[in-house]
């Protein structure tokens, strides 16, 4: 695995990249302690640019925008250096901060460049009126994968090709390939401690214990109290302890309101509130042309499946952040529209995951334990896709699994998959 001080996050292959983002502003969301800030600081120090970090959490930093809305330029140009970075931490926690955002980028833009991090307001600022439109672009920091650990090398994601064909042929070209010890000792590790950089690192079950109860505890009763009026906190923290027997099925929203003493509409509010915060994600059903196909309830994955103790549950969540974090990134890199959906009829036939891009299904995933035999809904899936060809994929839990079925449709260890996935 990637013994290195800092591992290098792919994140950066694509947000510092000048055809993508021009002269903006980078906007770098994610969920806390997932190494936001780690990553400004290593970009800085990369860049020559160390003393212009600027944690808005610090006073010394509020201090200096108090008596000088300029605080940064002379620090900036006393480097000497072209287009010098600077990075903002945590100024979304700051009132106006997008008006101060706005007025420095109006001045300063055309000499200096900015990244900005943070995570929830980030992303809610957007469906508001934003007096930021045009000066920015924001791109989805997300925890290890197991290419970032193995230093595996980047290119392009199959799921980026645009022509079934191709995509296929790239699956086939990158599946085939070997893979080093060090994809499966990745896997284990993720898959025992999550993929979040402290437990991953620390590899010690009490410090991954103390530090998954921690992490709700902190998210729940000071992020989500920051950024929402939410009083009820600690029914809120319930909800979450009830949710780890619920990822794999359709979440019934009565049935929680039920168990939690609110309403059906207050348990939907709270859950759109811990997807902004990053530690749930929804995954739609997908109902276009499908005869008989749930239409309502979508199905909800923790970010880190280290919540999910049963080891199908935990399979399937981890197959589900890999896929997510796949169309997150791929949006994010301009490649297209992506959604992540699961198909299930009311005679309950049903495929795991669809990744559609730009509003076609490209890729069908089922999760099995040990079973490599097909699903017969896997092999049947083109009468629900008949004009868009898909790629088939079954993945189990066991090691050294590669098969190729007929109809573009194959089976392998989940290991081997989600080293493709960006």
């Amino acid at each position: 695995m990637n013994s290195k001080d800092y591992i290098p996050r792919w994140v950066e292959d694509y947000a510092f990249d000048e055809s993508l983002i021009g002269r903006h502003m980078v906007f770098l969301a994610g969920p806390r302690q997932v190494g936001k800030t780690r990553l400004a600081k290593h970009w800085l120090e990369k860049k020559g640019c160390s003393p212009l970090y600027f944690n808005w959490d610090d006073v010394s930093t509020r201090k200096a925008y108090l008596t000088s809305n300029r605080f940064f330029e002379s620090p900036a140009r006393s480097l000497g250096i072209r287009d010098p970075w600077i990075v903002f931490d945590e100024i979304h926690k700051r009132n106006r901060w997008r008006d101060i955002l706005k007025a420095v980028y109006d001045v300063f833009g055309d000499e200096f460049r900015f990244l900005i991090t943070g995570s929830a307001r980030l992303d809610i600022f957007r469906r508001s009126g934003d007096s930021l439109v045009g000066r920015y672009n924001l791109f989805h920091m997300m925890p290890f994968n197991i290419g970032e650990i193995t230093d595996l090398p980047k290119g392009v994601s199959f799921l980026a090709e645009r022509s079934p064909h191709k995509l296929s042929k790239t699956f086939e070209e990158q599946v085939s390939r070997k893979i080093s010890a060090s994809v499966e000792e990745a896997y284990q590790h993720l898959w025992r401690y999550g993929p979040f950089p402290e437990p991953f690192l620390k590899q010690n079950e009490r410090f991954s214990r103390k530090w998954h109860q921690d992490y709700l505890s902190l998210v729940i009763h000071e992020e989500l109290k920051d950024v929402t009026k939410i009083v009820e906190l600690d029914k809120v923290e319930n909800l979450l302890f009830l949710m780890p027997s619920r990822i794999m099925a359709p979440l019934s929203m009565a049935n929680l309101a039920g168990e939690l003493e609110v309403a059906h509409t207050t348990v939907k509010v709270w859950l759109e509130q811990l997807k902004r915060l990053y530690l749930l994600f929804p995954v739609a059903p997908w109902a276009k042309k499908v005869s008989r196909g749930l239409r309502r309830e979508k199905k909800w994955y923790f970010l880190d499946w280290y919540y999910v103790p049963e080891e199908l549950g935990r399979l399937e969540n981890m197959v589900a952040t890999y896929l997510y974090r796949a169309c997150l990134t791929l949006t994010d890199m301009g490649l297209g529209n992506y959604q992540l959906y699961y198909l299930r009829t009311l005679d309950k036939q049903e495929i795991d995951f669809i990744v559609e891009a730009d509003r076609k299904p490209i890729l069908a995933v089922e999760v099995k334990l040990n079973d490599t035999q097909l699903s017969r809904t896997l092999q049947n899936r083109h009468k629900w896709f008949p004009d868009s060809p898909t790629l088939g994929v079954q993945v189990v839990n066991q090691r050294e699994i590669l098969q190729k079925h007929p109809n573009n449709t194959w089976a392998m260890s989940v290991e081997r998959f989600l080293a493709l996935l960006t």
